[in-house]
């Protein structure tokens, strides 16, 4: 019973990991590229963001809300970043350089692969 445990986390961190990397993949390749300034802080329902200030390809000014990155380098107020972004849907905005997205993928496959691992080998020990 403790492989199908197992088994099922692995396939679970599996497709969290998958659904995140095609999110951040398809912002890149079908969102919106611009330059966006780091304008300061706001405060959101879920704590303190970066208010990210750039202009539409048609020519509207827009700030959206950016969850503060772990390692904000690069992120200080005044800098620019490259920011993609669903225009149907704007909440959904990637910042390329943002490790803790990145961050958050690896460590998805890493337990996928280490609950298929420990699976296996309770399997074995049977």
């Amino acid at each position: 019973m403790n492989f199908v445990i197992f088994m099922a986390g692995a396939v679970l961190m599996l497709v969290m990991g998958l659904r995140a990397t095609k999110a951040r993949r398809t912002l890149i390749t079908k969102g919106e590229k611009v330059e966006a300034l780091v304008a300061g802080t706001v405060h959101t329902r879920d704590g303190v963001s970066l208010a990210l200030e750039f202009t539409t390809p048609g020519g509207s000014t827009r700030r959206l809300p950016y969850p503060v990155p772990q390692k904000a380098k690069g992120f200080a107020q005044g800098s620019h970043v490259t920011l993609y972004y669903d225009p149907l849907k704007p909440e959904k905005v990637y910042v390329q350089g943002d490790k803790s997205v990145l961050g958050a993928e690896i460590i998805y496959y890493a337990l996928a692969a280490l609950l298929l691992g420990l699976g296996v080998v309770l399997q074995m020990m049977q």
